[in-house]
C-alpha cells in the first residue's frame, strides 16, 4: 500500500521533527506545569542559604557493636609469648624443608602472611586503644578542672551586690553600727565646704545689690518721669535722627545685634570695614580695664 503524502511533503515533516528535537532543552529540574497543585513545590518559594546547616547522612544498615579485645583480666595480646601460643611458627623438620612443589610454598607463604597480619592487627589495635584512652583522659581531666574552678570560684562583685541578701553586710550589721574611723575628718571637710559655700553666696548676694544699687539711678520712681519717657518713645518715628530716617524698625536703625561671629572679627581685628579695622586696640582695652577694675573693687563700674 503507498503513502498519500508526497515526497516533498514526507521530508518538509520529517526537517520540523528535526528542528523540535534540537530545540527541545533537557535538565534535571521539572518545569512548574509537570508539579502537581497537592505538591509542596508547587509554589516556588526562595530558600535562603544555610551555612551552617548540616546535611543529614543516609547511613544504610547498621554496624556491629566492636567487641572488647583488650580485657582487663586478660592476657596480654601485646607479649611475644602470646603470639608465640596463638600462631606458633612450625617447628617440624617437614615444614622447615624446602617445599615439594608451588602449592605448598603458597600454603606456608599464606600461613606466615597470617601469623604478620595478626601480629600487626593486634599491635595497632593496641596502639589506637591507648591513644584513645589518653585523650579522653585529657579530655576528662580539662572537663573537670574547669568545674573545679567554677565551683571554687569567687563571687563576682555584680552578683554579690545585687543579690537579695548582702550576707557580708547582714553580719556587719548584726553586729551593730558600721564603722566609720574618718568620720571626724569627713565631717571637718564638709563643715569647710558648707562655709565656703555660704561665702560664695554671700559674695554673690553683695555684688548683686551693688549692681542693683548701680542702675537703681536709671530707675523711674516718680510719676514725672514715667510721663516723660513715654512721651520720648512713644512718638511716630522714634529713631529720625538716626542714620536710618524715618524707620519703623529698629535694626534698621541701630543694625542687627552683634552674633558670635562678630565679636570674634572685633577680637581678632579682621573686620572687613575700614573704619573699624584701623580703630586700634582703645576700646577693647578699656572693656577689658572696666572689667578689672570690677573684679578688683567687688562692684559694678559704670
Amino acid at each position: 500500500m503507498s503513502s498519500s503524502l508526497s515526497r516533498p511533503a514526507l521530508s518538509s515533516l520529517c526537517r520540523s521533527c528535526l528542528t523540535s528535537i534540537s530545540s527541545r532543552t533537557f535538565g534535571t529540574t521539572a518545569p512548574l506545569s509537570r508539579i502537581g497543585p497537592e505538591s509542596p513545590r508547587f509554589i516556588d518559594i526562595p530558600q535562603p542559604p544555610q551555612q551552617s546547616a548540616k546535611a543529614p547522612r543516609d547511613i544504610k544498615g547498621t554496624l556491629p557493636t566492636p567487641r572488647k579485645i583488650f580485657l582487663s583480666r586478660g592476657v596480654d595480646k601485646t607479649d611475644p609469648e602470646y603470639f608465640a601460643r596463638t600462631a606458633p611458627e612450625p617447628t617440624s623438620a617437614y615444614k622447615l624443608s624446602e617445599p615439594q612443589n608451588d602449592r605448598i610454598a603458597w600454603k606456608r607463604q599464606m600461613a606466615e602472611t597470617r601469623r604478620s597480619h595478626l601480629r600487626e592487627g593486634l599491635l595497632e589495635l593496641h596502639r589506637r586503644k591507648v591513644a584513645q584512652e589518653k585523650s579522653m583522659a585529657k579530655e576528662s581531666k580539662k572537663k573537670r578542672d574547669i568545674r573545679e574552678q567554677k565551683f571554687y570560684a569567687p563571687q563576682r562583685e555584680d552578683e554579690r551586690l545585687t543579690s537579695p541578701t548582702i550576707r557580708s553586710l547582714n553580719s556587719t550589721l548584726q553586729k551593730g553600727h558600721l564603722p566609720d574611723p574618718e568620720r571626724e575628718q569627713r565631717l571637718v571637710e564638709k563643715a569647710a565646704h558648707v562655709q565656703e559655700h555660704q561665702a560664695a553666696k554671700e559674695a554673690a548676694r553683695k555684688n548683686a545689690l551693688h549692681t542693683l544699687y548701680m542702675h537703681a539711678r536709671n530707675f523711674i520712681t516718680t510719676e514725672e518721669q514715667l510721663n516723660a519717657k513715654v512721651d520720648e518713645l512713644f512718638v511716630d518715628y522714634p529713631w529720625q535722627d538716626t542714620n536710618a530716617g524715618r524707620s519703623t524698625n529698629i535694626w534698621d536703625a541701630l543694625g542687627a545685634p552683634p552674633t558670635v561671629q562678630d565679636m570674634l572679627t572685633s577680637i581678632n581685628k579682621t573686620e572687613k570695614q575700614a573704619i573699624k579695622f584701623h580703630s586700634g586696640q582703645a576700646i577693647v582695652t578699656g572693656e577689658r580695664m572696666k572689667k578689672l577694675a570690677e573684679e578688683l573693687t567687688g562692684g559694678k563700674m559704670d
